[in-house]
């Protein structure tokens, strides 16, 4: 069969294909073009084309996401490669798995006045596993070098944990020369099994000795993919011992109502007596990034004794200004060891009483909102199709939907850009996840990230089962929220941006299907057709209140320690 006449490049594809690659995702250009030969002609791999590099790099990320597998990610040379970094940061802090491959002039072009041309090698050091260039010859040894280098980097994207790497590709023209290839081709695959890490006897006895002497434990965990193992443990764990609580957040993918779901309503509402009392002896995180602040600013003001946490490439995180221990391990492989403890500690039941009066009070308050972003994203996640998932975007989204309680067997499956936390490419990222799947994606979006990602619908492969739901408040209403800029004068032009921008035509510019609402009642009526199925995604515009909105989110706060 016929392809790219740069036998290294071939190889490159082979071998990927070979680790059990499934993925590519490019962007045009003519520097890639022996790269992009070598990938879209093998019949293994599924091929996409996204102009935006940015988009293109977050829509990888998604799919990386959802599969957990390494998607490769092509791009030409230049300021293109540049335009992958913020997807390439997400994906090391949120530990996605991405074999980046960026095409470069010959090496000694480089700084010589050469059209296209940047310091490409290493360019991401600063946010990337490891960084590799192949080489740019193709003798016996040359090649010998391009499979070693080419294993350890996908081997890298998946060991000891998920994540990005860099392979910079120098070409040498021409670069569209197609040769002939028999149908088995030689290449050199080096493989890494998958191991287990064991704690020894003493470290686990040190582990359980701490672990019987706390009389309050918590179990806070962050960003983290659905993980049936680690549920039953943490459920076990809380139905057995009641000094166990677990806090979570939607991105935890923990559906069980027995764990503490809404942790800023807790923390806000707390006395001053309270805060001492529900102080815990031990804290144990798993997982990435949590999104509340006040988990973080109540710990490190009200410090456990001892704070583990798990991480497999021993990461010292340490949030709370106590971190005691890092376990390179899983987690579930510690915690099964503690499921059969005797203690008559009443934590978890005190903590649970309170909260259900929180719960109560939040009902009420519930009744009575008025048309907001809170009474929105009431509505819309009471709205969401069961065993469907959904994306959500930065800033208040994400922070919205931990408030509100989403039945356990619902079975909804929770994403967000969370590694870094920016706004940017998350309608991307939901567009790559949702293209994995035949299940209903939501993503929820505010306007200022919708905008600024709207190249993220400039995709043929945009897959109908995509649902993106704007919420529309003209400007970030997260800087009306947040303490500091609601105060000052610069707040609309400098921090909120205000404007007045709709997006219908942007959306019916690319095809797609188009929704606007501005009141409740309109938006139940369009939530009962907008998830069924559709030949093309579609995209639900709701307008609502920026002043009011900022208010009923401090209404909601004030209501509860009242």
């Amino acid at each position: 069969m016929k392809n790219t006449n740069k036998r290294g490049i071939k190889h490159l594809a082979d071998i990927c294909v070979t680790k059990g690659i499934e993925h590519a995702v490019f962007s045009p250009g003519s520097r890639c073009a022996p790269l992009v030969m070598a990938f879209h002609r093998h019949l293994n791999l599924q091929t996409y084309n996204i102009v935006d590099e940015r988009a293109a790099a977050f829509f990888a990320l998604g799919i990386a996401q959802q599969t957990r597998q390494p998607v490769v990610l092509v791009c030409t040379s230049g300021t293109a490669s540049l335009n992958y970094a913020p997807a390439i940061a997400e994906a090391y802090y949120q530990r996605i798995p991405l074999l980046v491959l960026t095409a470069d002039r010959p090496a000694e072009w480089i700084d010589q006045a050469d059209m296209q041309s940047i310091r490409q090698h290493q360019v991401y050091h600063n946010y990337i596993k490891k960084s590799f260039q192949l080489p740019q010859h193709e003798d016996d040894v040359s090649i010998w070098h391009n499979d070693r280098i080419i294993s350890e980097a996908i081997n890298g994207c998946v060991y000891p944990d998920f994540g990005p790497v860099h392979i910079n590709v120098p070409l040498q023209e021409p670069l569209y020369e197609e040769i002939e290839y028999p149908e088995e081709t030689t290449h050199k695959c080096i493989d890494i099994p998958t191991t287990v890490p064991q704690l020894s006897a003493k470290a686990l006895k040190n582990l359980k000795e701490i672990w019987g002497q706390s009389e309050r434990k918590l179990i806070l965990v962050g960003l983290h993919q659905p993980s049936p193992t680690l549920h039953t443990i943490l459920h076990h764990l809380c139905e057995q011992d009641k000094s166990v609580v677990v806090f979570k957040e939607y991105t935890s993918n923990l559906p069980n109502d027995s764990f503490f779901y809404n942790i800023d309503r807790l923390l806000d509402s707390y006395t001053e007596e309270q805060k001492e009392k529900f102080r815990p002896d031990l804290v144990l995180t798993i997982g990435g990034m949590v999104v509340s602040k006040k988990i973080k600013l109540y710990l490190r003001k009200y410090s456990p004794k001892h704070h583990w946490h798990f991480d497999k490439t021993a990461a010292h995180f340490d949030t709370f200004q106590s971190l005691t221990h890092v376990l390179p391990i899983e987690a579930y492989q510690v915690l099964k060891h503690f499921k059969h403890s005797t203690s008559t500690a009443t934590y978890q039941n005190d903590l649970k009483e309170f909260d259900d009066l929180l719960e109560q009070k939040q009902n009420e308050f519930i009744k009575k909102a008025p048309y907001s972003d809170f009474q929105i994203m009431e509505t819309v996640l009471g709205k969401l199709p069961d065993s469907s998932l959904l994306q959500l975007g930065n800033s208040t989204p994400v922070r919205y939907a931990n408030l509100f309680n989403i039945d356990a067997r619902r079975n909804i499956i929770f994403h967000a850009n969370r590694g870094v936390g920016g706004i940017d490419g998350a309608m991307s990222t939901a567009a790559g996840a949702a293209s994995t799947t035949d299940k209903i994606t939501t993503h929820i979006s505010g306007d200022l990230s919708f905008f600024y990602d709207s190249n993220a619908l400039w995709n043929r492969h945009l897959p109908a089962n995509l649902r993106i739901i704007l919420i529309n408040n003209n400007g970030g209403n997260i800087f009306r929220i947040i303490k500091g800029p609601d105060r000052i004068e610069e707040l609309e032009d400098f921090f909120e941006v205000k404007h007045l921008v709709q997006a219908q035509k942007l959306v019916e510019n690319f095809g797609l299907y188009y929704y606007f609402c501005s009141d409740k009642a309109t938006l139940v009526e369009t939530l009962a057709h907008f998830f069924e199925e559709s030949d093309k995604a579609k995209v639900l515009e709701i307008a609502t209140p920026n002043e009011k909105s900022a208010a009923t989110l401090r209404d909601y706060f004030g209501f509860l320690g009242a």
